[in-house]
């Protein structure tokens, strides 16, 4: 949900082809969302997509410095910012895998640097 990061994920749907193609759910913290709560807002918006529109393949990006997890600030450093960050991804993914059969979920960070300038990792 962060303006920030609007050129780097339009770039990066664009390169993978997919721009025009996806519905962008954008929520504050939304994997954090879905690996920490039950039925959570985040997740019935995937479940959603994946009815109506037969979503095959789910991309859950997290950023750095975001505000659902109380900033940059909010971590000692920034490999404890990235572990959690990678945690809730790896948890969210494998709720909504066990939840929708056949669904692939992909995840990713959006590395916001000390420049503003934004790169995306992909999380395996």
């Amino acid at each position: 949900m962060d303006f920030r990061l609007g050129t780097a994920i339009r770039d990066h749907l664009n390169t993978a082809g997919l721009y025009n193609y996806v519905d962008i759910i954008s929520i504050a913290g939304a994997a954090k969302d879905i690996a920490q709560e039950d039925g959570s807002y985040a997740e019935g918006q995937v479940d959603l997509s994946h009815r109506l529109h037969e979503t095959e393949t789910v991309l859950l990006m997290n950023h750095t410095d975001c505000g659902g997890y109380g900033g940059r600030g909010a971590f000692d450093s920034d490999e404890a910012e990235r572990a959690q960050h990678e945690s809730d991804l790896r948890s969210a993914k494998a709720k909504l895998v066990a939840k929708h059969e056949g669904l692939e979920v992909k995840m990713a960070l959006a590395v916001i640097g000390a420049d503003g300038n934004v790169s995306i990792e992909t999380i395996e």
